[in-house]
């Protein structure tokens, strides 16, 4: 059996010479440090990785860096990271929280007599409703002070859609439309964002809320690999797009713009702000290869 391999934790003065010494060109090893303490060296080496000579290849990687490659690269990468995930973060809230208004709203006035709807498996898949997913999703949303306090007034042992939902996830919330059993119903409410096929919609809806974890995690973006591919739909065939972030940001804003075109305007000049923001063209080759965005795109 072959003895791991145990890697030890290192100084950041030893951090500073492994880089130097790989090729990295520091120009301020004060700020570097500073750096490297508030961030972590695991975390910025998915930002230099894509300056190593051996990239995209991460088996056999030497390292070592291409000649030229500075710290300030990395830096650049990730601050456009960050500044991404902080501006869809914003604006995905508003596309979760009108699409939550809007099942409750359709679904809650087409089953007037049914209050409870999303726990009747007339409405709702049975397999769904007692699956381990929506029995964790009701048994979190009734520990909500609110709720409680709701059925305690009332004297019942579960709360209304237009209160129990509000406490669910967002990805709770799309299985629920994924698994309602009046198609009829699924396809008003994907009309409501101009979407005539509900498996099309719901694809749209899980691309956007893999790419609100994805941002609320602090995953890397810039080189984003969606996991299921993006289907054909409003915005047609995406072509390599379908699995990248540009699509994934394209599926996004189509949908933003079916809430308020005045917050896709707001996100767009954040996008050009934070491409404005990356100087170096190194740099800005990364970005565009890896997530095919460009700002005359945006």
């Amino acid at each position: 059996m072959a003895q791991e391999d145990i890697k030890k934790a290192t100084t950041i003065e030893e951090q500073i010479e492994k880089l130097t010494s790989r090729g990295m060109v520091i120009d301020d090893v004060e700020k570097a440090k500073e750096n490297l303490l508030d961030i972590g060296y695991f975390r910025l080496g998915f930002y230099w990785f894509p300056f190593e000579k051996t990239y995209p290849r991460k088996v056999k990687r030497t390292h070592e860096f291409v000649e030229g490659a500075k710290f300030d690269y990395a830096m650049q990468l990730y601050y456009f990271d960050f500044d991404l995930r902080n501006l869809f973060l914003r604006y995905i809230s508003r596309i979760e929280i009108n699409f939550r208004t809007t099942l409750i709203y359709y679904a809650s006035n087409k089953f007037k007599d049914e209050p409870y709807w999303y726990m009747k498996p007339a409405y709702v898949k049975k397999a769904f409703l007692e699956g381990d997913v929506f029995k964790q999703a009701i048994s979190d949303v009734n520990k909500e002070s609110v709720l409680r306090h709701d059925q305690t007034i009332h004297q019942r042992k579960s709360s209304p859609a237009w209160k129990a939902m509000e406490f669910m996830s967002f990805g709770v919330i799309i299985s629920l439309y994924e698994n309602l059993t009046d198609g009829g119903l699924q396809h008003d409410i994907s009309m409501a964002y101009g979407m005539s096929a509900p498996t099309q919609f719901a694809n749209y809806m899980n691309t956007i809320r893999r790419l609100r974890n994805s941002c609320a995690h602090g995953k890397v973006l810039y080189d984003m690999n969606l996991t299921e591919a993006i289907s054909n739909g409003p915005l047609g065939y995406l072509g390599n797009q379908k699995t990248m972030l540009s699509g994934a940001y394209n599926v996004f804003k189509y949908m933003l713009g079916r809430v308020s075109k005045n917050r896709v305007n707001e996100m767009i000049s954040g996008m050009i702000m934070a491409f404005d923001r990356v100087s170096y063209k190194p740099v800005m080759d990364v970005i565009i290869n890896n997530s095919g965005l460009k700002k005359e795109d945006l």
